[in-house]
C-alpha cells in the first residue's frame, strides 16, 4: 500500500510530491507529476505547498519522570544540586500519582505528536524504587513501536556506588532487555570514577549495548573524565556506541579545552546530546559540529518534581538552543532544524538521511515557508507519520 503527499516542500524547497511504500520514501517527483501512481495510493493527501521535514530525534527523554498531565505540583526546593535532585527523585517517586506507566505513556504521546519519531528514553533504576519503572518503558517501547522507535537506558539517577544494590539492577534491567547502559557524573557523585566506568563499560561489553553517560563535572575534572571515558570506547571497539549528555565541561570551556573535548568526542565516536539549560551557555555546536562530532537534541527534563520545564518538543528545543546560541541566519536556523532531525540520527546510532528516496519514511510537515520560520516560532505539527503511516495530525495522535 502506498501514500502519496502531494505539494509538499521538502526543507524548504521547490514543490514536490512524495511517494510512501514500504515504510520508505520510494520516489521524490515534480508536483503535480505523480499521477501514474495516484490509482494505486492507499491515501493521497494534498499538503499545500507545506514544509516537509524529517522525523525528529529526541536523544535525552526522561518520560518515566513525567508528571504529564498530573495536577499540578508546587515546587519548593531551591538549591540547584545534585543532592537535591536526589531528594526530589525520590519525593516524586512517593507521590500520590498514576502509575509510571501511564505517565510516561503521555508524555512519549505527546513527544510523538510534536514530530519525535526516534526517541531516546532513561529509566530510573535504584534499589529505592526498584524496576517498576524500567519494566514500564520497556512496555511502552513495545506498545508505543508503530509510533517511534524507542531505545531505553536504564540510568542509576541516585549514583552506583553511593548506593550499594545498583550493580544488580542494572544488570538485571540488561537481561530484562534495555538497550543500554548508563552513569551518572561518575567523579562528582561517586567519586571513584574509575571504578564507574569498569561497571558501565563492562555491563555495556558483556551485553552487547551501548553505553551513555550524565557528566555534570566541569572544568579540568570533566576533561578528565571524557579522556577516560573516551580510552575505554576506543579499548573496546565502541565507537559510535557510546553517548553523553549535560557535559557540562563544553558549557565554558577555555580554547585549549574546546579543542581538545572536540577532537576527543570526534576521533573516539562518542555521540553528545546537546544540552540547553536556564543557567548555563550553550555550548559551541558550530565548533563541534564541524569538527565531526555527532549530535543530537534533548527533551531532557519532563515536567519532574525537579523542574517544571518540558513538553517533549524537539523543535522547540532546537528554536531554544539557536536563541540561546544568538543564531539569526537562515543558515544557523537550519542547522538548528538538522540536529533536531537528520543529524541528530547519527547521535543515536542511526544513519543520517533527511527526505530522500531510500531514507525511513518518518516525517513531520509543518505550515510555514522557511524551515528558518519554523525553527524561530515552531508551529503545530499538521502531521507526524512514522514508517509511512499519519500518527498524528494538527498536534495530536490520531
Amino acid at each position: 500500500m502506498r501514500t502519496l503527499l502531494l505539494n509538499g516542500r521538502i526543507d524548504g524547497g521547490d514543490a514536490t510530491d512524495i511517494v510512501l511504500a514500504d515504510g520508505l520514501i520510494a520516489d521524490i517527483l515534480p508536483a503535480g507529476t505523480a499521477t501514474a501512481v495516484a490509482e494505486h495510493a492507499g491515501e493521497t493527501i494534498d499538503l499545500g505547498g507545506q514544509l516537509v521535514l524529517a522525523g525528529f530525534v529526541d536523544g535525552h527523554s526522561h518520560a518515566d519522570k513525567s508528571l504529564w498531565g498530573e495536577p499540578w505540583v508546587r515546587r519548593h526546593s531551591v538549591d540547584i544540586t545534585m543532592d537535591q535532585m536526589f531528594d526530589d527523585t525520590l519525593q516524586q517517586w512517593a507521590l500520590p500519582q498514576a502509575p509510571v506507566k501511564e505517565r510516561a505513556r503521555r508524555f512519549l504521546e505527546k513527544s510523538v505528536a510534536a514530530g519525535s519519531t526516534t526517541i531516546r528514553a532513561y529509566a530510573d533504576v535504584a534499589p529505592q524504587i526498584g524496576l517498576d519503572g524500567l519494566h514500564a518503558m520497556l512496555e511502552l517501547r513495545d506498545e508505543l513501536a508503530p509510533l517511534a522507535d524507542i531505545q531505553v537506558v536504564a540510568f542509576p539517577q541516585l549514583g552506583i556506588l553511593r548506593n550499594p544494590g545498583t550493580v544488580d539492577l542494572l544488570e538485571q534491567s540488561l537481561i530484562a532487555g534495555a538497550d543500554a547502559v548508563g552513569g551518572l557524573d561518575p567523579a562528582g557523585v561517586d567519586h571513584d570514577a574509575l571504578r564507574v566506568l569498569d561497571i558501565v563499560f563492562g555491563l555495556a561489553d558483556r551485553y552487547g549495548v551501548m553505553a551513555d553517560f550524565h557528566a555534570h563535572e566541569d572544568g579540568e575534572l570533566g576533561v578528565w573524565l571524557v579522556d577516560r571515558i573516551a580510552e575505554r570506547t576506543r579499548a573496546l571497539g565502541m565507537s559510535g556506541r557510546v553517548s553523553m549528555c549535560d557535559v557540562f565541561a563544553l558549557a565554558s570551556p577555555t580554547p585549549a579545552q574546546f579543542a581538545r573535548l572536540a577532537g576527543t568526542f570526534a576521533e573516539s565516536g562518542i555521540a553528545f546530546s546537546i544540552g540547553v539549560h536556564g543557567l548555563l551557555p550553550v555550548p559551541d555546536v558550530k565548533g563541534l559540529h564541524e569538527a565531526g562530532v555527532a549530535m543530537c537534541l534533548g527533551s531532557d527534563s519532563s515536567r519532574s518534581l525537579w523542574s517544571p520545564w518540558g513538553d517533549g518538543d524537539i523543535l522547540s528545543r532546537a528554536m531554544m538552543m539557536a536563541y540561546k546560541s544568538y543564531w539569526r541566519t537562515d543558515e544557523d536556523l537550519e542547522l538548528a532544524a538538522a540536529f533536531a532531525g537528520p543529524l541528530g540520527r547519527r547521535a543515536v546510532g542511526l544513519e543520517p538521511v533527511g527526505v530522500e528516496v531510500g531514507a525511513p519514511a518518518d516525517l513531520v510537515v509543518v505550515p510555514g515557508e522557511a524551515v528558518a520560520e519554523a525553527v524561530v516560532l515552531p508551529p503545530t505539527r499538521s502531521l507526524v507519520i512514522k514508517r509511512g503511516v499519519v500518527v498524528a495530525r494538527d498536534g495530536a495522535l490520531i
